[in-house]
């Protein structure tokens, strides 16, 4: 995949095959390590993050992933622990109102390891249930410290490396820097000067810039899989929603079925009240071909989403594997309360409400449920009228 978001707070996305974590999870000195990486980025501090990059061997990767100028080289090695945490920051799904900014919080959702290696899912949240996972490929260094190789991020579709390396190309596209990203067999030296500017368009955030140049491309360049990529990639980060239809429907045309996509599409699809293609995309993403695992969140947006469809027992269906695959995400219980009542199974949405109040605190009083306009149904029915009683007397 090939998607642009910007040099400082963005990056562009290249054709990559994922490696995949397993879905269990065991004890062990890698694990607590990397916990603590996490717990450290958790508490806004990159340190521990940065510190376990093997800083040598990943600008190895980078170097390999496109052809760069040795300036620019030169230039990303002396800045790099400050470009490589703001393009961390930068990778994760833009805020697209003030309601949407705050902190991003980690969760390892699966850990392996064999014989010194390790790889670790982590589901990255931000506000309004929006999501990314990252796929890291762990080794055992020096004294057992523990080293990040790289890692797949799901909502930009590549391997971190790649999109440092597509970055810098942004810095200074030169002919022969662009001609390696193209996939055209011989492009015309209009065709590279076009592809440039627009690379330098998408780096510099210029959108009126960037659709003039895409709007006057050829058919031969407007199709290259590196410009379709790069165009949904910057409509996405944008939130041009126009120049977002045309742009997702190219990239399903151009890269069906393709997992590198389906994270992205997935929200694109809700966005757009596309319920049903939203399903297939997560469906798509939990495979084998994808995070080869399910989660809490992924099956709670399933279930909200066969909800909008008036779909209530698949619903339920989705939100029960959410709390059975992750009992311990508040989001997955609150989605099958939601589920169990819209179905009017009011019985069990007591058993909801009970693991609600007896896991996460809460205090489900009539007075709160009527200002949840899903739920104040709740507050008339006789299941949740005992469920209530039967709590404030024990």
């Amino acid at each position: 995949m090939n998607r642009i978001l910007t040099f400082a707070t963005l990056s562009l996305v290249l054709l990559a095959t994922p490696q995949y974590a397993g879905a269990q999870s065991v004890d062990s000195e890698m694990r607590e390590q990397f916990a603590a990486v996490i717990d450290g980025l958790n508490n806004n501090s990159f340190r521990k993050f940065h510190d376990a990059i093997d800083e040598k061997s990943f600008l190895n990767r980078v170097f390999g992933t496109r052809v760069l100028e040795n300036e620019v080289k030169e230039s990303f090695a002396g800045s790099f622990t400050d470009l490589v945490e703001t393009m961390f920051i930068g990778q994760f799904p833009r805020a697209r109102n003030e309601e949407e900014m705050g902190d991003v919080i980690g969760t390892i959702v699966a850990f392996s390891e064999d014989a010194g290696q390790a790889r670790a899912i982590v589901r990255y949240e931000s506000r309004n249930f929006r999501f990314s996972y990252h796929s890291y490929d762990l080794v055992s260094g020096r004294g057992g410290r523990i080293n990040i190789v790289d890692w797949f991020d799901y909502y930009q579709g590549s391997w971190f490396s790649e999109d440092v390396g597509d970055m810098l190309v942004t810095k200074m596209p030169s002919k022969r820097s662009v001609a390696a990203i193209l996939e055209i067999n011989n492009p015309s030296d209009a065709q590279l000067f076009q592809a440039g500017e627009l690379l330098k368009a998408a780096g510099s955030l210029n959108p009126t810039r960037f659709f003039q140049i895409l709007d006057g491309l050829d058919d031969v360049l407007r199709k290259d899989p590196f410009v379709v990529s790069l165009n949904f990639g910057f409509c996405q980060y944008l939130g041009a929603l126009t120049r977002l239809d045309a742009a997702a429907a190219e990239v399903v045309a151009q890269f069906p079925a393709d997992v590198r996509f389906s994270l992205s599409l997935a929200e694109y699809y809700i966005e757009r009240r596309l319920f049903a293609e939203a399903i297939q995309e997560y469906e798509r993403l939990q495979g084998e071909g994808g995070l080869g695992m399910k989660d809490g969140a992924s099956e709670s947006l399933k279930a909200t989403s066969a909800m909008a469809m008036g779909e209530f027992e698949r619903a339920q269906e989705f939100a029960l594997s959410a709390t059975q695959v992750e009992p311990t995400l508040e989001l997955a219980w609150w989605t099958l309360l939601r589920a169990r009542t819209a179905a009017q199974d009011y019985s069990g949405a007591t058993e909801a409400l009970t693991q609600l109040e007896d896991r996460f605190g809460y205090l489900l009083i009539p007075q709160k449920l009527q200002r949840d306009r899903f739920l104040r149904i709740l507050i008339d029915q006789q299941e949740y009228k005992d469920w209530r009683a039967a709590r404030d007397e024990s």
